[in-house]
């Protein structure tokens, strides 16, 4: 692991050490609403440099609720906002119209068993109105936010299940005008997909945001396809990929060997006959042709989750995958530990969670990463949210370096632009020059962020990434 010291020279050492994961369940101080087939995420909705939730689910009611953080992982509930409670979708949040102020989208089945979408804004001080959208009412599927015609504002993919009883399987992309108003793109190549997941990876490196969707067709086949960009928003199916096909499960994308370019994780019922259920790793040749690892003792899972995340802050990216599995017990919770260079080991068997939803993020402002894990537990209450949180504790003393933001960056060496990717907001980027020398700054609020990098000459910089409590420093080649 690097620690990079900057001052009016920058100095440069590097430090290596191994931790175990060590995470307790705590009981929250105002208890969570149930979130039985719901959905989670974190961000910080009102600018105080904290991460707070927002959960959807049945158990009880089906709800879907708010809980602000104090900044030390204690949560109360919002009241007053305009939910539309609902379970069996997906929650995501995205700065939409460019104020600084991140939005949220909402899709699920209300308690009356009707499909429901919406989209709110935030008003700016935490509090949320909803708006109209020509996003379809949809449960089963999944969404994903990013600027795909690099015109610096959030365009969104959405897939899942739409229409009446049953539902019909669909894939939409719609682009943002940089007001949060959205347009259909009316012909795109993707298939049309329920029981669904979707992500966006840079997989060569070329700055443009791809895109990997999986589901099941109208044929009831399973699909995991890549879809390249051509840098302005319009997509081509690649032929030199193939994933194993899934439903009903999750992807999951981050740079696994720490080669600076995107690996991939598949996770779900695979239209592989008798593997059942997989969670497989694919590495990335920088070029996006991607190689299936397979010596990872990953457990294929069904209804579940599965998530890179760096929990031991030694730079590998862990893994924790959870669902339904075939075997005894049925289903399972476990983090396996990544030991570098793809080499995984399981470090921790949690609380077995099936119908589940998992969202990361430093919750008590310590520097490493805390969860929360939605679905139906094999510990009572079976229906209430586990929060876990990180124990870690360095060794190194002054040395350690656990005060780092967790991000993925890429490319690197870069020619344009670079990519982060990070759990927890952005709010300053720096970059400095071997003397020390500032070249650029930008001020953000973002977890993702494509940093324009093409007026600096070829060379070596630092990159110093902040918010209020946490750096990131790396060096950059610029080519």
């Amino acid at each position: 692991m690097k620690k990079i010291i900057i001052s009016t020279i920058i100095f440069i050492s590097c430090y290596t050490y191994s931790q175990t994961i060590n995470v307790t369940l705590t009981t929250p101080s105002t208890p969570f609403q149930d979130a039985d087939v719901g959905s989670m995420a974190f961000a910080d909705i009102d600018n105080d440099n904290d991460q707070d939730l927002l959960i959807t689910g049945k158990g009880g009611p089906v709800k879907t609720t708010l809980y602000l953080n104090n900044g030390s992982g204690n949560f109360t509930e919002a009241t007053g906002t305009p939910f539309v409670n609902v379970y069996s979708g997906t929650v995501g949040f995205a700065h939409v119209n460019n104020d600084n102020f991140i939005d949220l989208y909402i899709t699920g089945t209300t308690g009356g068993g009707t499909r429901t979408s919406n989209l709110y804004i935030n008003n700016g001080n935490g509090t949320f109105s909803i708006t109209t959208s020509p996003f379809p009412n949809s449960n089963g599927g999944s969404f994903a936010f990013e600027d795909i015609d690099n015109d610096n504002d959030k365009d969104v993919i959405i897939t899942g299940l739409t229409g009446s009883l049953s539902g019909v399987g669909f894939t939409k992309l719609y682009t943002n005008n940089g007001s949060g108003i959205f347009s259909e793109v009316l012909s795109t190549p993707f298939d049309q997909l329920g029981n669904s997941s979707v992500v966006f990876i840079d997989v060569e490196n070329d700055g443009d945001k791809d895109i990997i969707l999986a589901g099941k067709d109208s044929n009831n086949t399973n699909l995991t396809k890549l879809y390249l960009n051509n840098g302005s928003g319009v997509f081509t199916v690649s032929s030199s990929t193939t994933f194993a096909g899934i439903s009903g499960g999750d992807l999951a994308v981050a740079d696994s060997d720490n080669d600076g370019d995107m690996d991939v994780i598949v996770n779900g019922s695979s239209s592989q006959g008798s593997q059942g259920w997989i969670t497989k790793l694919y590495t990335n040749n920088g070029s996006g042709i991607f190689t299936e690892v397979t010596t990872t003792p990953f457990i294929g899972t069904l209804t579940g989750a599965v998530e890179f995340a760096d929990f031991d802050n030694d730079g590998d990216k862990d893994v924790i995958v959870l669902g339904a599995r075939i075997g005894n017990p049925s289903a399972m919770c476990k983090i396996y530990q990544n030991q570098g260079n793809n080499s995984f080991v399981e470090s921790n068997d949690l609380i077995a969670t099936y119908i589940a939803s998992i969202a990361i993020a430093d919750i008590d402002n310590d520097t490493d990463l805390d969860f929360i894990i939605g679905g139906t537990h094999f510990t009572a209450p079976t229906e209430n949210p586990k929060l876990y949180k990180n124990n870690l504790n360095s060794p190194l003393g002054v040395l350690n370096f656990n005060n780092t933001i967790d991000v993925s960056y890429f490319p690197n060496p870069a020619k344009d632009f670079v990519n982060f990717e990070a759990y927890n907001s952005i709010e300053k980027i720096s970059i400095y020059n071997v003397l020390g020398e500032v070249v650029l700054k930008e001020n953000i609020y973002d977890q993702n962020y494509k940093l324009d990098i093409s007026m600096l000459t070829t060379g070596s910089y630092f990159i110093k990434l902040e918010n209020k409590n946490q750096v990131k420093t790396f060096k950059l080649i610029k080519i």
